[in-house]
């Protein structure tokens, strides 16, 4: 009998769980293959016997400890949608009978009331403008736009999940006491693309974050909406928004971080650094449970003209401070980086340092991933043994030296998960340094250490012309962690924003040792 065989990412993606963790469970034997693919029993077999006995870890287990029966709270929803219980309170009892692991799977976090009012507070409105939520949840922007004087029958939303339409009809028509046929249960992205040629005037949202969508789609939808490498699900719902907004019409936001500072989003900020912006918040943890932060852009649908010397962006640290940005600031900082946490004096220094002759590490370094071993407590030792060296970890790591080791492994990595090429770990130099941390920690390692996951490494190219101590001071410098913060704000040190920095090649040729004063001096920003 032929057997059904399943492959890996799709076997990760039934248990929710990364790749790696089903190429562990294979090596284990739990897991069977034939032909390098997962027979269909065997995952089968799997789900039965390991999720019901709780065998999973505590990370691949997540999702079911944390799970809800959705169908059943259907159930209890269409009974309560008919009793007395108000549409507000009936939303609020639905979003938090809304387990973390379904909120994480379909990207939901539903906007709470004080950043939809922020958002919509400075918007002007009249009832006779069209107003769309693509993304309605319980309906919190399209009844915060009611109160704001949009007509009910104006109004118009899309969502996949009918118990939250529902809500939201419920909502709008014990507000008004209209009941709305344009609250729609479908999948936007879907629906644009067949839509008669509606225009809005406002677009106001809180698309997914990270949703999980099939290749497929993502192609298809990429294609449609002609969103390049953005094809997160937030960036995606921004260039869809985009085709149904009319000229001048205003569209806000609320994003992940990422989408504000991270690669893959870079087209979507070129996209709307085309637009006039009119404001940027960062609202900072919004959602408990997730470390993401929220923030939020708001715009308006029209060139954004370069030689307007009144282009000014108001950026907001939610009851923080606020201060304002020229708008062609932010398209001088690499992959258009919307770094509106600093103030136009920081800007402009930054705009002076990438004026500079530099060179970057893009093309210039061989970079390697610090050993992934899949169970340090197994693979890793306390002591030293015979056959095993030390390894270090990030936080092992400071500027110009290590601790004193305090694990050790086998010195062929026997049992490793992921490592990189061993010619790497074993160059004569080359630079280590942490990955999860908020500034610059890096270490010349000229005694072929290893390293595990939470530090990474890269090794020079030959002909580049700044030596690895130099490199080293350079990048552990109080100048260089300033632009690095007040370019990317993050807690993780990724390999392309290593590469975006600028490095002074002509400085050096000047001062063969570093020294922050004189690298001001060259710089021209004492």
């Amino acid at each position: 009998m032929k057997l059904n065989k399943v492959s890996t990412k799709n076997a990760a993606e039934q248990l929710n769980v990364s790749v790696v963790s089903i190429h562990n469970w294979i090596k284990e034997g739990i897991l069977k293959t034939t032909d390098n693919h997962i027979t269909q029993e065997s995952l089968e077999e799997f789900k039965r016997e390991f999720l019901s006995n709780n065998k999973l870890s505590a990370r691949a287990n997540k999702q079911y400890k944390e799970s809800h029966n959705h169908k059943s709270l259907t159930e209890e929803i269409k009974k309560d949608l008919k009793s007395s219980m108000s549409g507000d309170e009936l939303s609020a009892k639905y979003e938090s009978s809304l387990s973390d692991s379904y909120k994480n799977k379909e990207g939901i976090y539903y906007t709470p009331q004080y950043i939809v009012e922020d958002m919509l507070k400075s918007i002007d409105i009249t009832d006779d403008k069209l107003f769309l939520d693509p993304c309605c949840g319980s309906g919190n922007f399209i009844i915060e736009a009611i109160k704001k004087g949009i007509s009910p029958k104006n109004i118009f939303g899309f969502d996949v999940d009918e118990n939250a339409v529902a809500i939201t009809k419920k909502r709008i028509k014990e507000i008004s006491g209209y009941e709305s046929k344009n609250i729609i249960c479908a999948d936007f992205l879907s629906q644009q693309s067949t839509a008669n040629g509606q225009q809005f005037d406002y677009i106001f949202t809180n698309p997914p974050w990270g949703k999980k969508i099939n290749k497929r789609d993502k192609l298809r939808y990429s294609s449609l909406y002609n969103s390049g490498n953005s094809n997160d699900t937030s960036a995606l719902f921004y260039f869809a928004c985009l085709k149904v907004l009319k000229e001048d019409g205003k569209i806000g936001m609320l994003l992940p971080d990422s989408f504000f500072n991270i690669s893959s989003f870079e087209n979507a900020r070129k996209s709307l650094l085309s637009l006039q912006i009119d404001r940027f918040v960062d609202y900072g943890n919004a959602f408990k449970g997730l470390m993401t932060k929220a923030m939020a852009f708001v715009a308006t649908n029209c060139e954004w003209q370069k030689s307007n010397d009144k282009s000014f962006i108001e950026c907001v640290i939610y009851n923080v401070k606020k201060h304002l940005r020229s708008q062609e600031s932010f398209g001088d900082i690499p992959k258009c980086i919307f770094n509106f946490h600093i103030e136009e004096s920081e800007s402009d220094i930054i705009r002076r340092v990438f004026s500079m002759p530099y060179i970057r590490l893009k093309d210039n370094a061989k970079w390697g991933l610090g050993v992934i071993t899949g169970n340090n407590e197994k693979i890793c030792r306390k002591e030293k043994a015979v056959g095993c060296v030390p390894i270090y970890r990030g936080k092992d790591i400071m500027k110009n030296v290590l601790s004193e080791p305090s694990l050790f492994i086998d010195e062929n990595l026997e049992g490793c998960r992921q490592v990189a090429d061993l010619e790497l770990y074993k160059a004569p130099e080359k630079v280590i340094y942490r990955f999860i941390s908020n500034k610059i920690v890096c270490f010349y390692d000229t005694e072929q250490r290893y390293i595990l996951n939470s530090a990474n490494l890269f090794v020079l190219n030959e002909d580049f012309p700044i030596s690895y101590l130099q490199l080293v001071d350079l990048l552990n410098s109080d100048f260089m962690n300033w632009l690095f913060r007040s370019i990317f704000n993050t807690h993780k040190i990724l390999r392309g924003d290593l590469e975006t920095l600028p490095l002074f090649h002509e400085y050096f040729k000047k001062h063969e040792t570093f020294s922050e004063e004189t690298l001001k001096e060259y710089l021209s920003i004492l």
